[in-house]
């Protein structure tokens, strides 16, 4: 066991992790600012235009925005998460099918959903606590909403099923048109033409429906798993209920999000009327700006560890989950510093005067920042519980922070007043998060790294000393006959072939999977350009070939998280 333990360098595989990550994340992040944004800038622009009052019925409606949130989120992650299984295992077709059984689906869904909120909208409005003064202005911005639902829940799903198929630069470059053409909407409609609140929906719907378009481009890749195919069930094909089951938590937590912006509105409508709605604008603004970091930097979880995971590969599951937590952590911490220090930085964007906000909202700012926190640390933990099959101890974890934040948010109104909602959802996520750790034993990994099935890990340059070595430890581990079948089948021709750059940073792993069946892998990123990042254009023309995991004794090559993979398996004995 010494023997084996010492062929185990973690290094190069976490640094390929982390390149890797930047691929998902880089995009991310700017699509997030402007997806994010956008929705700010139409607040702004409403706020500015007609005043608090139209402003307030934002929070009103932005519950019926999350429930479409959920049914895109089901579909998206469920629907990405599949796929990357599938190209972790090779199985193209299986994933055509599972793409255009589970696009219908979102689309009959998010009609259902509309088509009944059009017939019932105003006992819904009222339901959703809007008040006099406001309550004609949600009306006229659900009713848009609801007619454009089909475009809003694609596109939301398409973000996470276009990513899961290596394709970030395109749901980057959607996400920038989605944001330009609601920001232009709303300066337009709302600065120039003084429109109603309508205008303000009709631009965020808009922006959607070009995202959708520029998708199409997705389906010219040649190499894409995502097709348009029949919409069959083949034997031994997922379920549809099956191949989302991963999106279940991500649909959960907007749902659950959507109780909790209901219990929130309960309350501080209670509390001081529409200033209160006001103050449930202002934070849900803030919680959409504080979105761009924390879910930029724990999504990528999804993809990256779900491929290590269809690949069977244990220790680069764990990898993923410490090295993308590490880095999230430092990206978030900076930006909750600046806001609990100076909130006003935030309040000044819009132009709050009423003296109950001015009072109240320095607060709220300073705990739902601190809050952020607990909440990139649940979501990175869900993502990878759905990416591992885990998906039930997620959806726990979800109902107990539905539970937890109903309770403590109404139980506190008489206490603390309008800062209960915040207290509610704090003590929710903190509770969440130990039910995680103690529970789903998640501690595992974040501090100390663990091997699991890696029998040899290790990489570095590809030069001769380096070399062997690999050939050292291989031996330790597999018999003569089957290192000789490595070195012959993915070794040399890769040190003979144009992939092998002048200081390329590999790593060479041996994995033992659940089956028994053992596979030498080869992982290396080379020099990637930050067009070929942030637009996701080709980097060679290395044929995309059959990667299944039961092709034994032959090199394999495919694209793996954006990487370059070589793999060869052996049976078990």
């Amino acid at each position: 066991m010494e023997s084996i333990r010492s062929t185990i360098n973690y290094l190069y595989e976490d640094k390929l992790i982390r390149k890797s990550s930047f691929h998902y994340m880089i995009p991310a992040i700017i699509g997030l600012v402007f997806g994010q944004i956008s929705p700010i800038v139409g607040g702004i622009c409403i706020s500015a235009s007609l005043g608090e009052v139209p402003f307030s019925a934002l929070s009103t409606v932005e519950p019926i925005n999350l429930i479409f949130s959920a049914i895109g989120s089901l579909v998206g992650v469920g629907c990405g998460i599949t796929i990357s299984k599938c190209s972790g295992s090779g199985d193209k077709d299986t994933a055509a099918r599972i793409f255009t059984r589970a696009v219908i689906a979102a689309v009959v869904a998010a009609v259902v959903v509309s088509v009944a909120m059009l017939v019932f909208h105003d006992p819904l409005l009222r339901f959703l606590r809007a008040t006099p003064e406001n309550f004609a202005f949600a009306r006229e911005y659900l009713t848009v909403l609801l007619l454009g639902s089909v475009p809003i829940v694609l596109f939301f799903a398409g973000d996470y099923i276009l990513t899961d198929d290596n394709d970030p630069g395109l749901v980057l470059v959607a996400n920038m048109v989605a944001a330009v053409v609601n920001i232009l909407g709303n300066v337009i409609g709302m600065e120039v033409l003084h429109l109603h609140i309508g205008a303000s929906a009709f631009a965020m719907v808009l922006g959607d429906l070009c995202a959708c378009i520029i998708f199409l481009k997705h389906f010219k890749k040649k190499d894409s798993l995502c097709r348009f195919v029949k919409p069959e069930r083949k034997e031994g094909d997922p379920s549809i209920l099956s191949a989302l089951k991963p999106g279940t938590p991500m649909a959960i937590m907007y749902l659950m999000f959507t109780i909790q912006m209901i219990v929130q509105n309960l309350v501080l409508s209670s509390e001081s009327g529409t200033s209160g709605l006001g103050n449930s604008a202002v934070i849900d603004n803030l919680v959409l700006f504080l979105t761009i970091f924390t879910a930029s930097t724990s999504e990528p979880v999804m993809p990256l560890a779900s491929s290590y995971f269809g690949e069977g590969n244990h220790c680069g599951t764990l990898l993923v989950k410490r090295s993308m937590y590490h880095l999230g952590l430092c990206i978030l911490a900076p930006i909750i510093i600046v806001l609990v220090a100076v909130p006003q930085l935030f309040m000044a964007l819009f132009s709050v005067q009423d003296p109950i906000m001015l009072e109240t909202l320095p607060f709220a700012i300073r705990i739902v920042c601190l809050n952020a926190l607990f909440t990139f640390t649940n979501d990175s933990m869900v993502n990878y519980l759905s990416a591992t099959e885990r998906e039930r101890l997620a959806n726990v974890s979800y109902a107990i922070q539905i539970v937890v934040n109903i309770a403590a948010t109404l139980g506190l109104a008489n206490v603390v007043g309008m800062d209960a909602p915040w207290y509610g959802t704090m003590l929710a996520n903190v509770c969440a998060c130990l039910f995680l750790l103690i529970a789903g034993r998640l501690f595992k990994g974040y501090v100390k790294q663990y091997p699991e099935n890696a029998l040899v890990l290790t990489g570095g340059n590809t030069d001769a000393a380096q070399i062997d070595e690999w050939h050292t430890d291989t031996l330790k581990v597999l018999g003569q006959e089957q290192t000789n079948a490595v070195w012959q089948k993915v070794i040399e021709p890769f040190l003979a072939s144009d992939a092998n750059e002048p200081n390329q940073l590999c790593s060479y792993s041996i994995i033992r999977r659940d089956n028994g069946d053992t596979a030498a892998i080869l992982r290396y990123g080379g020099h990637t350009s930050l067009k070929h990042l942030l637009l996701g254009e080709e980097g060679g023309e290395e044929e995309d070939e059959a990667e299944l995991s039961h092709v034994y004794g032959e090199c394999v090559r495919s694209e793996f998280n954006t990487l370059r993979r070589l793999m060869i398996n052996f049976k078990a004995a």
